[in-house]
């Protein structure tokens, strides 16, 4: 007589996380989001919607939504995810600040400048009341809302952020650090924009 199989045994969640984000570094994004559907599905139902596990899958399937350009989804989630962090954190905390970000991330790359300026304003501004002038976060709020006036045509603007940005981060994070040398290159691009529109520009 044959015996019978034995059962296949369910993969592990830390396996399936490996997985997923395997996927999402080789640029394998649908593959991606569906293993991490799969990874957020059971955590949700083993540890909970709001434990911290949970949300860190939750954010990277959101992460490859957007990526994906999936960008509705993407949108979907990161709101969830804010949800939780206010009523978790408050409005104010950090983390729920970088939570708000995301969606303003999210916003620029479907092309909603508009929408994305007023949400990089909104958490700029909080960041430098809650964190300082000079933090990190609120330094890469400062470059977002730069970016997102350049991708609007208002270079000037961008130029005199992406200074103001650049001369921040080399005190803050010194010359070599890559964040500095981000906010040398866009400030160059926007020079060079501004310059071109001035050119155009009748006399």
């Amino acid at each position: 007589m044959m015996r019978n199989a034995s059962p296949i045994e369910p993969v592990s969640l830390d396996c399936l996380e490996r997985q997923a984000r395997r996927q999402y570094d080789g640029s394998h994004f649908q593959a991606a989001i569906e293993k991490f559907d799969e990874v957020v599905t059971r955590m949700e139902g083993d540890l909970g919607p709001d434990h911290p596990r949970t949300l860190a899958n939750r954010n990277d399937l959101a992460r490859a939504c957007r990526a994906a350009g999936r960008f509705d989804r993407a949108l979907s989630l990161y709101r969830q995810i804010l949800d939780l962090l206010v009523g978790q954190l408050g409005p104010d905390h950090p983390d729920t600040l970088r939570g708000r970000s995301r969606i303003a991330n999210t916003y620029y790359a479907a092309g909603r400048y508009q929408e994305a300026m007023r949400l990089f304003q909104d958490v700029l501004a909080k960041r430098t009341e809650v964190l300082g002038w000079d933090h990190p976060d609120t330094l890469r709020s400062r470059s977002s809302l730069a970016n997102s006036y350049y991708a609007v045509g208002s270079y000037e603007r961008a130029v005199d952020m992406h200074q103001e940005t650049l001369a921040a981060r080399r005190r803050v994070l010194g010359l070599d650090d890559e964040r500095t040398q981000a906010s040398q290159s866009r400030l160059d691009e926007a020079r060079q924009a501004a310059t071109a529109e001035g050119a155009e520009q009748p006399s």
